[in-house]
């Protein structure tokens, strides 16, 4: 194995590792998230109903565990997330993953002595890609997408197609991350608005969970880009956006 094979196995293996630890790190810090908003009213009032107090547990101890263990739990998986994304962001550095992080001089030297080979070149395009605007309806998907690409680019969020077009009229965003399916205005909707008024050479990728089959051709005449199927993962994001770079 070459080492630049070796590099992208271990960026490939790196990225899979990362991200299969972020899902479901999400999904229990906003299931803890709503124990802690519902669970200490529960018991109160479980505690002040006569006909209901046997529900709970004899030991007082055990009460003030209950009440106390969902806020422990959103603290520590704070610290745990916080900490996934500082180790995620240094790994994939170190192994290549992806050249959106800051590059050096020696980078720009060799760009301008020819040196630099085509997968630099073309992810070195995609460094024009600063700010994104993710927009979907759900939390959890907009907190996974966060956490990835937060730590590489300028994200701002959206909870449906009417937001993404006010977010739009006051900010440019190089690229697009839309959910086609969302209340109030849907993905397909929102991106035909869009595109009479933002720029073409903005890029708007698609976010789906279910099979596009012939409506992809459709979709793609309406305005997008590409598409990914949700939830979304750096390795797919960059996929698409080094393509993109190569058709550019």
């Amino acid at each position: 194995m070459t080492d630049k094979s070796k590099n992208h196995y271990e960026s490939d293996s790196a990225e899979t590792l990362f991200h299969d630890i972020a899902t479901p790190l999400l999904v229990a810090k906003m299931k803890a998230g709503l124990l802690a908003s519902y669970l200490p009213q529960l018991i109160k009032s479980l505690a002040e109903s006569p006909d209901l107090q046997h529900l709970l547990p004899g030991d007082k101890k055990v009460i003030e565990a209950l009440l106390s263990a969902p806020e422990i739990m959103v603290s520590n998986l704070d610290v745990v997330q916080k900490k996934i994304n500082l180790l995620s962001e240094s790994v994939l550095h170190q192994a290549n993953n992806f050249s959106a992080c800051p590059l050096g001089d020696n980078a720009t030297a060799n760009i301008h002595n020819g040196s630099m080979d085509a997968s630099t070149s073309a992810a070195l395009r995609t460094v024009s890609i600063k700010t994104i605007l993710l927009v979907d309806d759900e939390v959890v998907h907009r907190d996974i997408g966060g956490s990835l690409l937060s730590p590489h680019y300028q994200v701002d969020f959206a909870e449906n197609g009417l937001e993404a077009i006010r977010k739009c009229e006051q900010k440019h965003y190089d690229l697009i991350l839309m959910d086609l399916h969302m209340p109030k205005m849907n993905g397909e909707q929102a991106t035909m608005a869009l595109r009479a008024c933002i720029s073409n050479e903005t890029i708007i990728i698609g976010l789906t969970s279910l099979p596009l089959g012939a409506n992809q051709s459709g979709l793609l005449a309406r305005g997008f880009t590409d598409f990914l199927e949700k939830p979304l993962t750096m390795k797919g994001l960059q996929n698409v956006l080094r393509a993109y770079a190569r058709h550019a």
